[in-house]
């Protein structure tokens, strides 16, 4: 019986694929659904696994079409790594309008160096009317490599888009039109702190002590950085999340901050040296909310009061970059 199932089976699934394909022929709200299915199944391979941009899919349909080789295609192509040899350095805040031209083949890279830690404003807005598409993706290396990887594809329509950095290197943005294509084009770009200060009134210029500064002759480095402020200073949440207070150990008076798991990766942030504390252990609380005040409580008790500060995720991390000034977009 066993040999006569199996000979019978593949037939069932011919005539299972021919009734799909009848199917398919017959209703047009199922082939549209295929069709989103298959797309998106494509962009999910070509983005998500592959890493690739929209960008570098045009030069696979260019290189199916048979153009990639021709001189046209190479010259469009190239366009990128002949603009990376002398790409827009960007500082803090930039902004620019331009033009590419349909009678020329080129690409602009705008490259920025970001920290762990610092938030990524870009709004890039198309200011013509035609129908040739823009590509344009932000871009990510490791400081001193080669190769550049696919952080995403950037929308053209005008939108604020902000992004946490997660790993430190070099960033850049991308722009390249399709072939023939005028465009016109604004781009503004900021970068600086992702989180609020956690000292009431402090800001960088009161950080004294920097991470990996070395402790007790070199023993250890540093794991945060010390920011003085006058005793009794409100210390405040980054973060909405739970607390945990202790009062031992070279933190003396200290309190952990715990966020969701989609929180840097479920970071811990660290507040030591407390005078006194404005919540217990195991509460909730908003961001912003104040958790206790500036002392020298621990091994800070022969130290002008400050705030030792850390942030903790798959070990220290220097919390700096996240304390940076907040991005603000340069006005037109």
């Amino acid at each position: 019986m066993k040999p006569q199932k199996q000979g019978v089976r593949p037939w069932i699934l011919f005539i299972l694929l021919i009734g799909l394909v009848a199917l398919l022929i017959v209703r047009d709200d199922l082939r549209q659904n295929a069709g989103d299915s298959s797309e998106k199944a494509v962009r999910y391979l070509a983005f998500d696994i592959l890493g690739w941009s929209s960008r570098d899919v045009f030069v696979w349909r260019l290189r199916l079409s048979g153009l990639l080789d021709s001189p046209l295609g190479q010259q469009w192509a190239g366009a990128v790594e002949r603009a990376s040899g002398q790409p827009l350095q960007v500082g803090d805040t930039y902004r620019t309008s331009d033009t590419f031209e349909d009678d020329r083949v080129e690409a602009r890279v705008y490259q920025v160096v970001l920290e762990r830690g610092e938030l990524l404003i870009s709004q890039l807005n198309r200011l013509d009317n035609s129908a040739g598409r823009l590509y344009a993706s932000l871009e990510r290396r490791e400081r001193g490599g080669q190769g550049w990887s696919t952080v995403a594809d950037l929308e053209t329509d005008g939108t604020t888009k902000s992004r946490v950095v997660s790993s430190s290197g070099d960033y850049r943005i991308v722009l390249q039109p399709e072939l023939f294509a005028k465009v016109e084009y604004s781009l503004a770009i900021a970068h600086g702190g992702s989180l609020p200060f956690p000292v009431e009134g402090a800001s960088q210029r009161d950080i004294g002590s920097r991470f990996g500064a070395p402790r007790d002759g070199g023993a250890r480095a540093h794991h945060g950085v010390d920011i003085f402020a006058k005793k009794g200073t409100p210390v405040k949440a980054v973060i909405a999340g739970q607390v945990r207070t202790g009062t031992g150990g070279i933190g003396g008076n200290h309190v952990w901050l715990l966020g969701g798991l989609l929180e840097l990766g479920g970071a811990r942030y660290y507040y030591a040296h407390l005078n006194s504390f404005a919540i217990e252990s195991g509460d909730t609380v908003k961001k912003g909310e104040i958790l206790g005040y500036v002392g020298n409580t621990g091994n800070a008790r022969t130290t002008p009061p400050h705030l030792h500060f850390g942030i903790y995720s798959d070990g220290p991390v220097d919390p700096a970059p996240f304390l940076k000034s907040e991005p603000v977009l340069p006005e037109q």
